[in-house]
């Protein structure tokens, strides 16, 4: 079981974009904007990243990687993850490297 839930409206996806905290890298952009209840993530790969197959296996490795993170715990936040040109390519280590440069959980 995941120690997060999802985002899924997309009215949710545009607060946490616009009062989010941005942390850029090369091939992930990740917001981070306070929580309510409980920590929830969301993941944006737009079709530019490739096909369907790339996509969602771009989105598994990337919860993947979440799952190592205590986010059951609180602080509650919400994140999202932008996936920029590129981030389908690159192998796991180096996808879980991005991750923890971009995505920097409070304390």
């Amino acid at each position: 079981m995941r120690g997060y839930d999802s985002l899924r409206r997309r009215g949710d996806f545009a607060r946490v974009t616009r009062r989010g905290k941005r942390y850029a890298g090369i091939h992930l952009t990740c917001f981070v904007a306070e929580g309510r209840r409980r920590t929830r993530v969301g993941i944006t790969v737009a079709g530019s990243i490739g096909g369907a197959v790339v996509r969602n296996r771009l989105r598994r490795r990337i919860k993947a990687i979440l799952d190592r993170y205590p986010l059951s715990a609180p602080p509650w936040r919400d994140v999202v993850f932008i996936a920029r040109p590129g981030a389908g390519e690159l192998a796991f280590p180096e996808l879980a490297d991005e991750v923890a440069r971009v995505f920097r959980p409070a304390p």
